[in-house]
């Protein structure tokens, strides 16, 4: 080989190189902004089971009609050495559990367990004679800061399987009993734990995802940014932050359901995460045989429903979980 096409090859080499450190680069700055998490309760830190509003909006929703009298706090270990997560255990009554089921709530993205539409939730089940577990996934609300970055599910349902773990422990809680809801990041996170741990035997999924390459692209578009630069992001949050943001997936979900119920809901006016995310959930159910309900509410945008659909969301989300996990209610109205 000649000098001159010795010199080529390095150039090439070179600017090859070069071209792909300044994608990661980018990648990089898209990880570390996109996916920064952001702590604590914001303007929500006045509510609390018993008294809570939507603090970030004009919403008319007549949040007072709701209110939960009784409630514990508790920190207990996550998913990994060093996490501790923060929750608040609403028993059906003051002497405990009972025999009645138990529903963990998982709230979505840069929110918290002081977020009026997880309480509202939350409300809804205990009235109608429901338990319920509501936590701080990691790096959210008062749980523990581990590096500051969101991992869209991947690494927050270790926190959730430890929640189980926690209720079947420390509250004697028959797995039987044991239902999630999930919303928005919360959805993936659910899907991800339902996959991987049968003692969650039924799973609500609003405003959720199924396909992590495809809601990392959308994410990207939203952001203003071209979907192409999604794996430079990706390889980013391997390489600097140790985070496999697409494994292990929401599909799991439908792979490893083994006859355990699934029920999607999602807004068809939601731009925050595209309604297609819980129709492509009807592609997975269908080549694994799994058990799935789905719910498209007309015009109800992210995290909407409960609001658009007051009554018929109450009803499908209660008689889910009644038809589906063991265990005698104690409904507070009738």
């Amino acid at each position: 080989m000649s000098i001159i096409h010795k010199r080529l090859a390095i150039s090439v080499l070179l600017i090859c190189l070069f071209s792909v450190l300044i994608y990661i680069g980018v990648g990089y700055f898209i990880y570390t902004t996109l996916a920064r998490a952001e702590p604590g309760c914001g303007n929500n830190c006045s509510n609390s089971p018993n008294s809570f509003m939507d603090h970030s909006s004009n919403s008319d929703f007549a949040f007072s009609n709701f209110s939960i009298d009784y409630w514990e706090s508790y920190r207990y270990p996550g998913g990994d050495e060093g996490i501790e997560l923060d929750a608040w255990w609403i028993p059906v009554d003051q002497n405990g559990a009972g025999d009645s089921p138990v529903i963990i709530l998982t709230h979505g993205l840069r929110a918290s367990k002081y977020d009026s539409d997880i309480l509202l939730v939350a409300a809804i089940l205990n009235e109608a004679g429901f338990n319920t577990l509501l936590f701080d996934q990691r790096d959210h609300g008062m749980s523990t800061i581990e590096d500051g970055q969101i991992s869209v599910g991947t690494k927050e349902y270790r926190d959730l399987i430890s929640s189980v773990d926690w209720l079947v422990d420390e509250q004697s809680i028959n797995p039987n009993r044991i239902g999630v809801y999930g919303l928005s990041m919360g959805a993936g996170t659910a899907a991800i734990a339902f996959g991987l741990d049968e003692r969650i035997r039924a799973v609500v999924l609003e405003s959720g995802y199924s396909d992590l390459n495809v809601i990392v692209k959308e994410e990207l578009q939203r952001e203003g940014y071209p979907s192409w630069l999604s794996k430079g992001a990706v390889w980013a949050a391997y390489i600097f932050g140790n985070e496999t943001l697409l494994e292990p997936s929401p599909q799991l979900a439908f792979m490893n359901h083994s006859g355990r119920p699934i029920f999607a809901m999602h807004g068809t006016g939601d731009t925050r995460v595209l309604p297609h995310n819980t129709s492509d959930m009807e592609v997975f159910a269908k080549q694994y045989g799994a058990n799935l309900e789905t719910w498209m509410a007309e015009n109800a945008i992210h995290s909407g429903i409960k609001f658009m659909y007051f009554d018929e969301f109450a009803s499908r989300l209660i008689d889910f979980f009644k038809s589906n996990l063991e265990g005698d209610l104690k409904p507070k109205k009738t």
